[in-house]
């Protein structure tokens, strides 16, 4: 039995690596092509800095984050900026800003590293506390947005729904990896934006998620972490 459970906690560190490792080996080729710093000459975006839904939302969260409360805002403030200049509308604005609060939420009133369910079901629980009027697309949406956004192909679709989900994947994409992974998104739009809203530590506290939640214990923290990708 203990060699089974052995191989059984060894395949799952190897599945972990398997998608971990490249990732890794994929930001060392791209850091010294990173856009942040870079000009902001021919920007055309517009960067939010403030919303009131945003605020609504994150300021019943403000003493469970802590300390990573700015980082966090800052993360979601440039990746709403980016999904709105993907749209060229702001027709969901409403929806993807909710979606943006809690997507990442999970893992500060979870304590989860895969948070992708426990920040979806924080959502729901709080859209009802604070009586938010959503439409059963909108929540549809909402869900699709939280669970979809470490994605790695394309969310597939011709639908506004299909459309919003994919604008904040990639959107998510260029801020999680510091601008390193484009998108299609101009590296000028990507200079003021980072430029605009300041980092406020927002990379170092995901780096440190993993000895906060499991200490040493990496194997099991990057197994935990390999369940927010799909394909």
């Amino acid at each position: 039995r203990n060699r089974a459970t052995q191989t059984s906690v060894m395949c799952k560190v190897n599945t972990c690596l398997w998608i971990i490792a490249p990732a890794f080996a994929l930001v060392a080729a791209l850091v010294l092509t990173s856009p942040i710093g870079a000009s902001t000459e021919g920007a055309d975006i517009q960067v939010i800095e403030s919303s009131p839904m945003v605020e609504k939302h994150l300021s019943q969260f403000k003493d469970i984050i802590g300390d990573d409360y700015a980082g966090y805002r800052g993360h979601i403030y440039r990746t709403l900026s980016f999904s709105l200049h993907f749209l060229a509308n702001e027709t969901h604005r409403g929806a993807i800003e909710a979606a943006l609060v809690y997507h990442d939420i999970g893992l500060w009133t979870d304590s989860e590293l895969a948070y992708l369910e426990p920040s979806t079901a924080k959502a729901m629980e709080m859209f009802k506390k604070l009586d938010d009027n959503f439409s059963k697309e909108d929540l549809s949406m909402i869900a699709d947005i939280i669970r979809n956004h470490h994605k790695i192909t394309t969310f597939e679709g011709d639908s506004d729904h299909a459309k919003v989900v994919e604008a904040v994947r990639k959107a998510d994409i260029i801020d999680a990896y510091m601008g390193m992974l484009t998108m299609g998104m101009s590296k000028a739009n990507i200079a003021l934006v980072t430029a605009t809203i300041p980092n406020a530590g927002f990379h170092k506290t995901l780096a440190n998620f993993v000895p906060r939640l499991h200490g040493w214990n990496f194997p099991r923290g990057l197994y935990e972490v390999s369940k927010i990708f799909r394909w």
